[in-house]
């Protein structure tokens, strides 16, 4: 009997069935370039499919140039998209996949600059504070159409069905919403008036796919900020909008990208709890009689079954963990389910590099978004012996991949485990999450045959014993010193030692702890965190304009909100001038001067490494080709390791 008999079941959406329970919901992938699906998008959707998922919602299409495709959108404009996403859904479809159009407009939850942006009301929200134009009621019919043209495209392009986003504070809930929705005339005031644009739109998409292609919506079952929407509001409208457009389904999530918190609550990282939300879809699904998809960071196959089995929805939406990993309904019917590559809620690849402006890929899983570039890896049909030194992330990822496709590999690790600073970030309250990351990957070694030595650190004799044909040096990095006058005085630690001190009882660290950050990612906060949680009194300086400066921008929400709820105190723009022992003198990049002085027990030491490499000239020396890779070639982030590891494994 399958593990997953609620996941991997079938399921009817209107006339059409999916076959299993399994949903890729709609999100941002950075990949279009010119707002129609290419090569990279599709081979992205491609393998997801593969992978047995049940329903692909596509990134949302904008429907109207109000909505500017930014950020690698699709543009659902007019008919210059139709050539892509029929070869989108031809190639989704051949594997089995349902794949359904996902139809959006942002309103002013955007910054299009000088474009203006449409909304219900003349406001502005809190990520962009772009004051939007109010829509006239000739503007609200354009929109409706454009949302009924935009639908049919799809349809005649092959999609399966189609889904309108009324959520996550974009325009449709922006009507629905009193937080942006102002207005007195019959678009504004109570809620059955706001709930008229949406209705409006479901009306026009249906009377343009017509009855028997299945039409959704997404929405925000609770807008998650003071005075919003709430679940009871919900409640009531949502069946206002099933009825409106004849509904085949509600998938259910929560939240405004217009609220820096509510964006982060509805979007969790690693420190928060899986299926925050499931009791708002469960509420939804009591007043409907269509199937409810949920998804807010549903987490693992077994977490989707569980939620499916409780009653709380009928269909597992989820983003990350298949961003993780394409294949976790295959292998949770495969009875692989051990085999699924997490999703740890690090949001680095995903999130980050979205961003940043790339294309979402996931820390564990580097191919994702490069399917194009790295195919399917396939055997050697030579095999060589490989010496991996170094069983941090890099090492790790080059040692399981270049066995699984057939090298005889060693991998040498000096520490008592494999997993490098894996291990020590999962040390910190609520960090817990990397190590479900390093257990994968160990779990990989053994299953791909890798000769695993620990406690061994490399020399020339052990190479020479051990006769590679190829070496990959993978040996992190060591702590770079902190260079201010006096520190030879100051109580000063690194960041590794300072949290595993911490982790075990924290004898070392004094009741007054300064952090200087030079990092502003997420081991100094996470740090900082850990040592005002255990009782510490914490500040934490930055060069830059805040803490956490360079973090993603739900993960910063999160350490923001964490670090000032457990009394953080944060010194941003200053950097240690002079240490005097426990005393210090503070220097502010920008006046150029001394501003303020404080007096600690610990100064930790957040900073970038320093590459650890120096058996490179002993592996050079006896004539061996090798590779440098990770921290040892560049000090980074795990990222970069993981990539670094794998990008070397495809190429022995």
């Amino acid at each position: 009997m399958s593990a997953f008999p609620n996941l991997l079941s079938p399921i009817r959406l209107g006339k059409v069935e999916v076959r299993n329970r399994v949903v890729l919901t709609g999100h941002g992938t950075g990949m279009p370039q010119d707002g129609t699906p290419n090569d990279q998008l599709i081979a992205y959707y491609e393998e997801r499919a593969k992978g047995e998922t049940g329903l692909i919602m596509l990134g949302s299409q904008q429907v109207h140039p109000s909505s500017p495709g930014i950020t690698g959108l699709l543009c659902n404009y007019d008919d210059r998209i139709i050539p892509g996403l029929s070869r989108l859904a031809r190639r989704v479809q051949a594997h089995g996949t349902r794949v359904f159009g996902y139809l959006s407009h942002m309103g002013l939850a955007t910054s299009a600059r000088p474009v203006p942006l449409w909304s219900a009301s003349a406001t502005f929200e809190g990520k962009y504070a772009e004051v939007a134009h109010a829509m006239t009621h000739e503007e609200i019919a354009i929109i409706v159409q454009a949302h009924a043209d935009a639908a049919r495209r799809c349809i005649e392009a092959g999609l399966d069905g189609i889904e309108v986003h009324c959520g996550h504070g974009l325009l449709v809930q922006q009507f629905l919403s009193p937080l942006t929705n102002f207005r007195t005339d019959a678009y504004g005031g109570p809620p059955e008036n706001r709930a008229r644009f949406a209705m409006e739109i479901l009306s026009a998409v249906r009377r343009a796919i017509g009855p028997d292609i299945p039409l959704g919506i997404r929405c925000s079952g609770d807008e998650l900020v003071p005075g919003g929407l709430t679940s009871g509001d919900m409640a009531a409208i949502v069946p206002l909008l099933v009825t409106a457009g004849a509904l085949d389904y509600v998938d259910v999530s929560a939240g405004t990208d217009g609220d820096l918190v509510s964006n982060m609550l509805h979007e969790p990282p690693m420190g928060l709890p899986p299926g925050p939300y499931r009791p708002v879809a469960r509420r939804i699904r009591d007043v409907v009689d269509v199937p409810v998809i949920h998804g807010t960071r549903i987490h693992t196959a077994e977490f989707a079954e569980e939620m499916l089995a409780a009653g709380d929805a009928d269909m597992a939406g989820i983003a990350r963990a298949l961003i993780a990993d394409p294949h976790m309904a295959r292998k949770a019917r495969l009875g692989q389910a051990a085999q699924i590559t997490p999703c740890i809620g690090c949001e680095q690849a995903c999130f980050g590099r979205l961003y940043r402006g790339r294309h979402i890929s996931c820390v564990g899983t580097p191919r994702t978004g490069r399917e194009t570039v790295h195919p399917e890896p396939a055997r050697v049909v030579a095999a060589r012996r490989v010496l991996v030194i170094g069983g941090g992330p890099a090492g790790m990822e080059a040692a399981g991949l270049a066995a699984e496709r057939g090298h005889h590999v060693t991998l040498a690790e000096a520490g008592a485990e494999p997993g490098g600073r894996m291990v020590t970030a999962a040390l910190p309250d609520g960090r817990g999450e990397w190590l479900r990351l390093r257990d994968s990957k160990a779990d990989r070694l053994l299953r791909a045959g890798v000769t695993l030595r620990v406690n061994t650190r490399a020399d020339a004799t052990l190479i020479a014993e051990l006769a590679p044909d190829d070496v990959v040096l993978a040996t992190g990095a060591r702590p770079r010193p902190l260079t201010v006058p006096g520190a030879e005085t100051a109580p000063l630690m690194d960041l590794d030692a300072a949290v595993l001190d911490m982790a075990a009882g924290g004898a070392g660290i004094g009741p007054r702890v300064l952090i200087v950050d030079h990092l502003n990612r997420a081991p100094g906060m996470a740090a900082a965190l850990m040592f005002a949680r255990a009782g510490r009194n914490v500040e934490l300086a930055t060069m830059a304009f805040h803490a956490g400066e360079k973090l993603e921008i739900q993960n910063l929400s999160y350490f923001q909100r964490e670090c000032l709820l457990a009394g953080v105190t944060f010194r941003p723009t200053v950097t240690p001038h002079r240490f005097d022992g426990g005393a210090v003198e503070f220097y502010n990049i920008f006046t150029r001067t001394v501003t303020g002085h404080g007096r600690y027990d610990t100064i930790v030491a957040v900073l970038p490494g320093l590459a650890e490499d120096s058996l490179l000239p002993v592996i050079r020396g006896m004539g061996l080709p090798v590779r440098v890779i990770g921290d040892a070639y560049a000090p980074r982030d795990i990222e970069a390791a993981i990539l670094d590891g794998f990008e070397t494994a495809m190429t022995l």
